[in-house]
């Protein structure tokens, strides 16, 4: 019996399954995209490994899970960009500066941030590793569950905070420490 020939899709529904499928990730790779402008792009997944993006404006793009590489963004302006659950890895963001921008659940590993501005920035669950974080500016931000090195910040900043309420200021301190001056007694005089 001979085989027939298999069934060709109409094209009716091979543009329907094209239009479902999602969309595969862009990839740069060893770009040099110094002083690019991207705005309103949709990039999530991307992968950029190697590229140059210094001194770029990135205004309302979405990088979800995107995976940078050997990325330099050094004094980049990010603004309204979403890296929820990226990956950045030997990343330079020097003198960056970084606003309304999501980095809820990212992990970023040995990356440069010295110098940045990071305002109304979502580092909600963000892990930073071996970064360098000199100078970072921070105003602003959600920081809840974002551990560097294995220490969780928000917990630190709630003990600082418990720490500093319940001790006196150092200027009460100091003034309570003043030698020659005596503290008046509360208690009563007595009857003579």
């Amino acid at each position: 019996m001979a085989k027939k020939p298999p069934i060709a899709p109409s094209s009716a529904d091979a543009a329907e399954h094209e239009a479902a499928a999602p969309p595969r990730p862009a990839r740069f790779h060893g770009a040099t995209l110094a002083g690019a402008d991207f705005d309103d792009a949709d990039l999530r997944g991307a992968r950029f490994h190697n590229v140059a993006l210094a001194e770029a404006e990135l205004d309302d793009i979405d990088l979800r899970g995107a995976r940078l590489h050997n990325v330099a963004l050094a004094e980049a302006d990010l603004d309204d960009v979403d890296l929820r659950g990226a990956r950045l890895h030997n990343a330079t963001l020097a003198a960056a500066s970084l606003d309304d921008v999501s980095l809820a659940g990212a992990r970023i590993h040995d990356a440069d941030a010295a110098g940045t501005r990071w305002s109304d920035v979502s580092l909600r669950g963000a892990r930073l590793e071996a970064s360098d974080l000199r100078d970072v500016e921070i105003t602003g931000c959600t920081i809840d569950g974002l551990t560097i090195d294995g220490v969780r910040i928000d917990r630190l900043l709630e003990e600082a905070k418990r720490r500093s309420s319940a001790s006196p200021t150092p200027e009460a301190a100091a003034k309570d420490a003043t030698p020659g001056k005596k503290k008046k007694s509360k208690r009563p005089a007595p009857a003579r």
